[in-house]
């Protein structure tokens, strides 16, 4: 089904204006979309003509250039939550402890959603630049400890040259300890 819009462009554009300066001042889209609301309803507009939280997310993300001043302001949103609770943090008395904290993880856990880079769990780290490597091959004589370990891995070249040379010699003849053996035969 088709929506017909009651919202001029100019309409659409001051209400999108005053949610990302509501945005700056800390409040979330819902809160200022609500207050423009209830002033709209305090000046007899009702039904469809009543700016809506699904109206003002449908509006950004329509216009480029408006979803990029709201991603903007999501990061200051996210600042600005983040700022609150330390303000909670430092009020906070024995008396208000459990709830202040109930508060200040709450804002933390919007601030990181707001704006993860900053606030949010992971961190990445991005490097800027170029990266260079320098290797540098050094050849020993050392043996190697182990060949068979070499052979396995398939280090045939360094296996033969580490490896030990074996030679054959022929055994030498086999001398009786008894000289009358030697006489029998």
């Amino acid at each position: 089904m088709a929506r017909t819009s009651r919202w001029t462009e100019q309409e659409r554009r001051e209400a999108v204006e005053l949610v990302l300066d509501g945005m700056a001042e800390g409040k979330t889209l819902a809160d200022t979309v609500r207050d423009i609301a209830r002033n709209q309803r305090k000046a007899g507009k009702t039904g469809a003509e009543v700016l809506t939280q699904g109206q003002v997310r449908r509006w950004v993300v329509e216009d480029e250039t408006q979803f990029a001043q709201y991603q903007r302001m999501k990061r200051m949103l996210g600042q600005a939550f983040a700022e609150e609770a330390l303000h909670i943090a430092r009020e906070s008395t024995t008396a208000t402890t459990a709830l202040d904290r109930v508060l200040i993880d709450t804002l933390k856990w919007a601030a990181s959603k707001a704006n993860p880079s900053e606030y949010g769990e992971k961190q990445t780290v991005e490097h800027q630049g170029a990266q260079t490597l320098q290797v540098r091959i050094v050849e020993d004589d050392v043996p190697l400890r182990n060949p068979k370990a070499a052979e396995q891995i398939g280090n045939a070249a360094a296996t033969a040259m580490v490896a030990p040379m074996l030679l054959t010699l022929p055994a030498p003849p086999i001398q009786a300890l008894n000289p009358s053996e030697d006489a029998d035969e």
